[in-house]
């Protein structure tokens, strides 16, 4: 007698009925709910489709199907999660088989392919990925309940408490009831079997039973539940089948009637918000009425999902800036807050009228309101306090962790608009934003003193409006107008010219490039600043674009040129697409093609990624050439790469006084990151931002003496003055060179802008918070 699935075993017709009628019911409350889930992004504002399908398939198995950003950042979660999904998924699809072939093919065509070989193989996937998701379970508790890591403990509120205890749990049942209820089947299989070879007469569920004794050895597991049973009597085991059968299938009912309205939803709305994720637009922010946003309704479709997708796991709160500084609500929470404000804007449980207020109330609280609200209600609940906004640095390290890829700063930069446009704006940025508005630079300066800090060069730069360049150098502000990074300006200007490079700058006609300033939420501004850089890079001739500053080159890369997917660098306030690099990559190419020949330099440093180059446009590697080819031994910071630890400077923080509750700036807790590194003498920076924070951080921890904070540009214009190089960079007779004194005491570059041997001098340069 051939093994075959039989799906009601000790099942009377009467629980076959109420199954499925049960079943009918759990579907429709699902439906309902992901119609409830859907009209609450119908509600937002429209957003159209950009990226190719091709690559939103690819988003989606990377980062859905298979973990992509947890594989790298927490392995324990990501060997977690997979297990649950995957478990979740194989099971999900075995019951679907069953269902087909009990209730398919054998009632409409008279036969059942769960036989024979197929259902032996089809028990055993279905016993190990039920192992598969216990261990998912057990793991998932360990983490959550026992080792309770810092994101979760950040994340932490009483609704998601109650949420992932409830998820867990109703899994735990569904995973452990069904071991058992396999294993009664099993052993009560075997006693018929007993009885058939003494002459008993078999009833049906006993003909069943010994039918599939023989598939009793393809479920490992039920079979090891079978041996534990196996003192109970057959009445006893009968009725305990009977009873966890419907503890499991209830079970089963209870957790898809629940998915739309629990935390179980991300098995939805996250592959979906990945799926839907529009990865090209990653490095710029979308044109947008400059009013932004105020109310849940402003949210455009895809944010409101995305607002919906978010798990509460915390990662972006672990990578937050903010949130190691001490900050009660790191500016991440935001996200959470929405989500909390969002379910109580669309709850079936709340008067229409009511549903309807709180979905036009405002986002952000009001002046002087810390956001709480009523008594009783989540620690994360409650209008988004202004200075959570204001907090946010703008170095997508939240982005570039969330599993599901939220995009929190785009989300932030909405609200900061609606802000810009109350005039609800910090006194520092204000002061900033009029600057930029008069003069167009932060720094308040004539537009004449811009080029200064080409006077002490020995060679003159052309101005690429007259005469055409290879190379026209948008320099930026900071490295025009701050006294220390003017230093490494000209550093990086004479090591291009040993290249023979030909380069020309706009000189006066230059304007801040407008990052920062869209960041704060001034759109306005950010498009006359475009525009009027735009009409005078109309006018120059050249044929690549070279920047020093981060922030100006993501901008002109991604926010200036024509052509865009978004649809925003069309116009009169667009360039033609040329290439933009950073001039650590001009710097790489150079020694590459042996054009610059540096002595190798007796040097233990330590390499910072800037935001707006790495995480923001991938440039790691460049910078890490050109320090192998300097000699200098290189020292990884545990957070490197898209891991790297924000300075601080960026979304305008840098124009901004401390936030109340700090307790340690980003730019000290890097500058310490740096110092607890074995041998470490120089933090390699490449962005006058950075250079100006850990400059600052520096003094601030009392490391002076201890480290040295020196650009790139300045240690290969260092190596390139101790003298000629062989081929390769090989050093000269006369072996390495280090750019540091015996006792460890920074030096800064030797082009004649400081004293060698000694750190260079902030006396002349008040501190970030205070420049303006």
């Amino acid at each position: 007698m051939e093994a075959a699935r039989e799906t009601f075993w000790n099942i009377p017709h009467w629980g076959e009925i109420a199954q499925y009628v049960l079943g009918g019911l759990t579907v429709a409350v699902f439906l309902a709910g992901l119609y409830w889930r859907f009209s609450r992004w119908r509600r937002g504002r429209p957003e159209p489709w950009r990226q190719p399908i091709v690559d939103r398939l690819k988003d989606l198995v990377k980062y859905g199907l298979f973990q992509g950003r947890l594989t790298t950042s927490d392995p324990y979660a990501a060997v977690m999660h997979l297990a649950i999904f995957w478990s979740m998924v194989v099971l999900a699809i075995g019951t679907a088989v069953a269902t087909v072939d009990w209730d398919v093919t054998r009632l409409l065509f008279g036969f059942q392919f769960l036989r024979g070989g197929v259902y032996y193989l089809f028990e055993l996937v279905l016993d190990l990925f039920g192992v598969l998701l216990l261990v998912g379970l057990l793991m998932a508790l360990f983490r959550r309940y026992l080792v309770r890591p810092r994101s979760l403990r950040m994340s932490d509120c009483p609704r998601d408490r109650w949420n992932s205890a409830f998820l867990l749990g109703v899994l735990l049942v569904i995973g452990a009831t069904g071991f058992l209820v396999e294993g009664l089947r099993i052993e009560e299989g075997f006693r018929a079997a007993e009885r058939a070879r003494q002459g008993a007469a078999l009833d049906k569920a006993d003909q069943a039973g010994v039918r599939n004794v023989s598939a009793a050895a393809w479920a490992p597991v039920g079979l090891g539940v079978a041996k534990l049973v196996s003192p109970l009597s057959s009445e006893a085991l009968r009725g305990l089948h009977h009873a966890l059968w419907w503890v499991h299938a209830l079970a089963a009912f209870v957790f898809i009637g629940s998915v739309p309205f629990t935390k179980a939803f991300h098995l939805i709305s996250s592959p979906l918000n990945i799926f839907l994720a529009d990865r090209a637009s990653r490095d710029r922010l979308a044109s947008r009425e400059a009013s932004g946003v105020r109310t849940l309704t402003d949210f455009t479709w895809k944010q409101l999902l995305e607002i919906d997708a978010c798990t509460w796991c915390g990662k972006c709160l672990d990578a937050c800036p903010m949130g190691e500084s001490g900050l009660p609500h790191p500016t991440c929470s935001i996200i959470q807050r929405l989500q909390l404000m969002l379910d109580r804007a669309t709850s079936w449980t709340q008067p229409a009228a009511s549903r309807a207020t709180a979905l036009q109330s405002p986002i952000v609280a009001a002046n002087g309101s810390a956001g709480a609200c009523a008594a009783g209600c989540e620690p994360q609940e409650g209008p988004v306090p202004a200075e959570d906004l204001w907090s946010c640095c703008m170095c997508r390290a939240c982005e570039v962790r969330c599993p599901v890829l939220i995009e929190h700063p785009r989300i932030i930069v909405d609200l900061r608009r609606h802000l810009v446009d109350q005039g609800r704006v910090d006194e520092g940025l204000q002061d900033a934003l009029t600057a930029f508005q008069r003069y167009g630079n932060s720094f308040g300066q004539s537009a004449r003193k811009r080029p200064e800090w080409t006077k002490p060069l020995d060679f003159k730069l052309k101005d690429a409006r007259k005469e055409e360049v290879e190379y026209l150098w948008f320099v930026g502000d900071y490295a025009s107008y701050d006294q220390r990074a003017q230093e490494v300006t000209r550093a990086i200007a004479k090591a291009l010219h040993r290249g023979g490079v030909d380069m020309g700058l706009l000189f006066e006609k230059e304007q801040n490039a407008g990052n920062d300033v869209r960041r704060i939420g001034e759109e306005g501004l950010f498009a006359m600043l475009r525009e009027k850089n735009c009409k005078e890079l109309a006018k120059a001739k050249y044929r690549k674009l070279l920047t020093s500053d981060p922030h100006t080159y993501n901008t002109l890369k991604n926010e200036y040129q024509a052509e865009r997917p978004s649809g925003d660098g069309n116009g009169p306030d667009a360039i033609p697409p040329v290439p933009v690099l950073h001039y650590t990559e001009l710097l790489d190419d150079l020694i590459r093609q042996g054009k610059l020949q540096p002595k190798r330099l007796d040097l233990v440093a330590t390499y910072h990624d800037p935001c707006y180059l790495g995480r923001f446009n991938g440039v790691y590697d460049a910078p890490r050439r050109v320090l192998a080819a300097l000699g200098v031994t290189l020292v990884e910071m545990p957070r490197n790469r898209a891991n790297s630890f924000c300075c601080g400077a960026g979304g305008g923080r840098i124009w901004m006084k401390d936030t109340p509750g700090v307790e340690e700036r980003p730019a000290e807790n890097r500058v310490k990151e740096a110092l607890e590194l074995p041998g470490v003498q120089c933090l390699v920076v490449a962005c006058p931002k950075d250079l100006v924070m850990f400059q600052d951080a520096v003094k601030t921890v009392g490391a002076e003496r201890r480290l040295r904070v020196a650009d790139l540009g300045e240690l290969v214009l260092e190596a390139l003055e101790c003298g000629a190089a062989g081929p390769g960079g090989a050093a000269a007779e006369g072996g390495a060179t280090s750019p540091l004194p015996a006792d460890g005491r920074g030096a800064s570059g030797q082009g004649g802008e400081s004293r060698p041997g000694s750190a260079p001098s902030l006396a002349s340069n008040p501190s970030p918070a205070e420049r303006e």
